[in-house]
Order: structure tokens, then sequence, then C-alpha cells
């Protein structure tokens, strides 16, 4: 029979402020759905860390941990089999000041032509012409290949799609793509049509509010430092041994997001092609597979940890096969079959406060459904 699993102590509270927007303005600029609040890193960098170490994220998802890193004077080692999700942690670690993303914007000819095709069924999120001033925008970018032009294509991301005349789009969910026949079912409810949504004044905006709390020589000053790669967490190339001082990260969760399908209008503005990385995603619902693939991540965490170094993995309650499951005791379970010799758990911090409209959004209410509390497992390499 297998060892029983160590007792872990288990330390339940609010940890961070449940009220919305309260960390730098950068942190806001892309919603990402089943990202968690810069709140979380915040607590653990601060916690764990000082100024000059280095914190890590296997799974950087839209960036927040590497960005909170930067702005609290940590160098960042990010990581996604995604090259979307990488893409995103780069342009937000690399803000350039409002005077440079004006100075970008005034060089576009909007009435100018422009001859790439685009699918058909972006015109169900689009007006005609707000359509033809994204396919210019696109060109600019590409052409242009500079930090601003990043910087203004992650500004254009998230403007895509949206609920508000702040957006390109007609009404859609601004969390996640919307798969065009479910569009064409959200027009044909609220009886829209795309209306012009003129790109220049909306791009201002949004850069504005995304750069009003500053900081940008700092974070782009330890940014330089960071470390960018694109692989399978389970294999960290370019992740030296012993090199990490903090790991805070979510893995993907049980089946529960479509990373692929949910960021299809991104991919098109960004020419990312999903059938380059998509089977090498972690997108499973079957609990012993999930487990397996923990298993060999934790050993890839005790190998770049230096000792005494940390790691925090945020996971949920998931709801599987009609029972509860705490993921975080899944991912013990994990590491005791991992044969980790130095890796140790050493808590697990459940975090319960009220759920944000994003939550609600999907259905999940408080403590009761779903992936409905954050359970973070704490461990530290020996």
């Amino acid at each position: 029979m297998p060892a029983p699993l160590p007792v872990i102590p288990k330390r339940e509270g609010e940890y961070w402020t449940a009220r919305q927007r309260q960390m730098h303005s950068l942190h806001y600029v892309v919603s990402y759905r089943a990202a968690f609040k810069p709140e979380l890193p915040d607590y653990f960098i601060r916690r764990y860390t000082k100024a000059g170490q280095i914190v890590g994220d296997p799974f950087c998802g839209r960036g927040t941990t590497v960005l909170q890193a930067n702005i609290l004077g940590r160098y960042a080692y990010a990581n996604d089999i995604s090259p979307f999700a990488v893409w995103l942690t780069r342009a937000k670690t690399n803000p350039v000041p409002l005077s440079e993303v004006c100075s970008f914007l005034a060089g576009i000819d909007w009435e100018g032509s422009v001859a790439e095709s685009y699918p058909p069924e972006l015109l169900l999120f689009y007006h005609p012409k707000t359509l033809h001033e994204l396919l210019l925008l696109k060109k600019s970018i590409r052409e242009a290949e500079t930090p601003v032009a990043r910087f203004v294509a992650l500004l254009a991301v998230s403007r895509l799609h949206g609920h508000s005349p702040g957006f390109f789009s007609v009404y859609t969910m601004p969390q996640f793509s919307v798969p065009p026949q479910a569009q064409r079912r959200i027009n044909r409810k609220r009886r829209q049509v795309p209306e012009y949504r003129p790109v220049l004044p909306r791009l201002l905006a949004k850069a504005k509010a995304a750069l009003r709390d500053g900081q940008i020589a700092k974070i782009r000053r330890m940014s330089m430092h960071n470390c960018y790669t694109r692989c399978d967490a389970r294999t960290l190339y370019g992740w030296q041994s012993e090199s990490v001082d903090l790991i805070v990260t979510s893995p993907p969760f049980l089946n529960k997001v479509d990373y692929l399908a949910n960021n299809w209008l991104e991919y098109w503005f960004l020419d990312i092609d999903p059938e380059t990385f998509g089977a090498q995603m972690l997108q499973t619902a079957n609990l012993e597979e999930w487990q397996a693939y923990m298993a060999c991540f934790l050993q890839e965490m005790e190998r770049v940890l230096k000792p005494g170094g940390v790691c925090v993995i945020e996971a949920g309650d998931v709801l599987y096969r009609k029972q509860t499951i705490n993921l975080d005791e899944t991912i013990a379970a994990a590491l005791a079959a991992a044969g980790c010799r130095f890796l140790q758990p050493l808590e697990v911090l459940i975090q319960r406060q009220n759920f944000t409209k994003l939550s609600h959004c999907f259905a999940v209410t408080n403590n009761c459904k779903g992936t409905n509390t954050q359970r973070m497992l704490v461990l530290q390499k020996k």
C-alpha cells in the first residue's frame, strides 16, 4: 500500500482584498479568463522574497505574477506553452510612454488601403469601417516590430471584444472571444448590428488608462533582465537549476477553460496559429492524467528552485464526477508520487471572499459551486 500522505496545515482567511482594481493599472489592460488577481502574487512575493531576487511563473497566462514581481523590484522568469500568453506577458512588462503611443498612432494613415484578407465571421463583431482600421493597424504593427508597436498591439487586443462602447466590437463578452455562431445568436437576440467604432480614440483612451499609475521606467528596467520561454512546464528550457527564489503559478484546471477557443479573435489579430501549439496544451477532464502531469511538473519545480526557495500553486476545488475535489490535495498526492526528495509541503492557504462579476458570468457562486475557492499549496525546497 502507498504511504499515507502527510498532514498539511491549513489556514483559512481573507489574505487580500475582494475589492476590484486596487493594483497597478497595467494589470487590468487585458481581461483573461481563469487568471488570478494581482493581490495573490503580491502577497507571496512580499512574504517570501527580497528586492533583486527571482520570481517565476511556469504558466504565466496574462503575466500577473511576472508584472507584479517587476513592480516590486524583483526579476522574473515567465513561461507558457501558449505563444499568446508569452507575448502578452512580454508586452505588459515592457510598457512605453504615452507620448510614444501617440506618435506611433499618428503615423498611421487611417484612410489608407490594405490588401489583407480576413475571415468573414469578423463582420459579426465589427462594422466594415472599423474592421478596415483594424487591418491597417495590424499592418503597421507587423511592419514596425518595435516595443512601441508591441505595446500598441497589447492595447488593441484589449479592445477587440466587449460589452461597452469603449470596445471595437458590437456587444459581446469581454473576457473571451465568443464563437461566431454564438455571436450570431447574441446579435439576433439583441437585434443589433455592428456600428462604426473608430479605432484611434479607443486606443488612446485605453493607453491613458493602462499607463495611469506610471513606474514605466522601473518596470522596463527590471524586465530587461526577465527570462521569457515558451515550452512545456515539465521541461523548462532556459531555466537554470537552482536559479529561482519563488514560484507563484496556477496550472490549467480540469477542463474548465478552453484556452484555444476562448482567444480566437486575439489569435487572428496577432497572426497566431493555434494548430502549432494546441496539441501540447494541458486540457484534460481526466483527473489521473492531470495528476500525472503535475507529478512531472513538480519534479521540474524541485530542479529550478534554489534551496530554501518556495513554490506556491494556486488551485481550487472542482466538481469531478459529481464529487468536490480539492486540487491542492491532488497536487500533494502528485508530489508524493513524484518522489521529490527536497520539495516539501509547508501549508495550504484558503482564500475565501465574495466573487467578482467575472465569476458570476460563468455561474460560479460564493463557496458552493464550480472552482469557487482559492487554495494555495505552499511548498519549500529543503
